[in-house]
């Protein structure tokens, strides 16, 4: 780990354990220089929540403490069993799981001076070995800041909590870009695949390899006259839509995301949707006109290489523009026709054993959408820019 991420790790063993975590605080008083992150070990938060009270900063002697306001959309086994925060003026009056009269929860997260260490002692010194216990002694001094956090945190103590986290995080994957088919049906099942893959010693990019060899062998199955191997093309092409949604997600998960494995996916997925069609268009030449084919199969990988080259900037200025329309979790307010929508189209015209029908509607949809995206940017001239 220390070697993979250039971080130097530490551990302090705590000769008084049985006591409260407090003391485990105060174990690293000598060790560790302040500034520093403090994190409850049974508490997952995001990393915007992080980044926002790194932002704050923390003034000297005192604490900066994330907090959440948002009361109302806590279940009830949630508020009842966390660390309640009573704020007035931006500040941390109280703090306590039995206190009454409260505006916020404690997060576990903390961004702490040097004097946590005073007051620790000082709490400790009065019996309080507790985390709490010193917060209330640097609240008391009005140096205990709220900070209000936005975003994901649970504190995992049981079974069900851990499942409500783990639920959450794996919402959180889906992409706000998702087109209807992958929001439906492609993630909610590469979600589940990325559940396995992330417990196995397997990269991102070796998951963006594995898409384009099914889409390789969907578009070899293609090639031949049967309507069985049409079929198997067909399957082969979705599978790899959906397990293209992999890559992504294993990569947000386990901290592996790179400029390069996006390129390099994005690279593949051109090579694969071009295969797909050459190979559906040789099956079409089997039984229709080859200048039919030709036609056909060249509007319909042409008009699928555009789609995608024009997503980046078409997503980016839909996204601008319509953040007020957008759905829960995340979801866009537009309707997206991208490459979830093209292997299904490849899918059902190969169960139908429609492959020219296919090519006619990939060609002519996809660059009737194209033309649509060029007119709505050209439409709102340098506000895409």
């Amino acid at each position: 780990l220390q070697d993979k991420h250039r971080i130097s790790i530490a551990h302090i063993i705590n000769d008084e354990w049985e006591k409260e975590n407090g003391v485990s605080v105060l174990k690293a008083r000598h060790k560790i220089s302040a500034p520093f992150l403090l994190m409850m070990c049974d508490h997952v938060v995001s990393t915007s929540m992080v980044e926002r009270l790194l932002q704050e900063g923390v003034e000297p002697g005192g604490v900066s403490m994330g907090v959440d306001f948002a009361l109302q959309q806590k279940a009830p086994f949630v508020l009842e069993e966390a660390t309640k925060v009573q704020v007035r003026e931006g500040k941390v009056v109280s703090i306590g799981k039995d206190i009454k009269d409260f505006q916020a929860l404690d997060t576990g997260l903390f961004l702490c001076s040097e004097g946590i260490f005073e007051a620790l002692a000082e709490s400790s010194g009065r019996g309080d070995t507790t985390l709490s216990g010193g917060i209330r002694v640097l609240a008391s001094k009005g140096k205990a800041k709220a900070v209000a956090m936005e975003g994901l945190w649970f504190d995992i103590d049981d079974e069900r909590s851990l499942k409500k986290a783990e639920g959450a995080f794996l919402e959180s994957l889906k992409k706000p870009t998702d087109g209807p088919v992958s929001r439906y049906i492609n993630r909610p099942l590469s979600i589940r695949i990325t559940k396995l893959l992330v417990e196995r010693d397997i990269t991102p990019n070796t998951i963006s390899l594995a898409s384009f060899f099914m889409c390789l062998m969907g578009a070899v199955c293609f090639v031949f006259k049967s309507y069985a191997l049409l079929l198997l093309g067909g399957i082969l092409a979705q599978a790899a839509s959906i397990v293209d949604g992999c890559d992504g997600e294993v990569a947000r998960v386990k901290f592996m995301e790179t400029e390069f494995g996006a390129w390099f996916d994005a690279v593949l997925d051109r090579y694969a949707d071009a295969l797909l069609l050459t190979g559906l268009s040789f099956h079409c030449l089997w039984y229709h006109p080859p200048w039919l084919v030709f036609l056909l199969g060249s509007a319909a990988i042409s008009g699928s290489l555009i789609n995608s080259y024009t997503a980046d900037k078409y997503d980016g200025f839909m996204k601008r523009r319509l953040a007020a329309r957008s759905g829960p979790n995340g979801k866009p307010g537009y309707f997206r026709v991208g490459r979830d929508i093209r292997m299904m189209v490849i899918f059902l015209g190969a169960l139908l054993d429609l492959a020219l029908f296919t090519l006619l509607v990939l060609g002519v949809g996809m660059n009737l959408e194209n033309a649509r995206r060029v007119w709505l940017l050209y439409g709102h001239g340098n506000e895409a820019a």
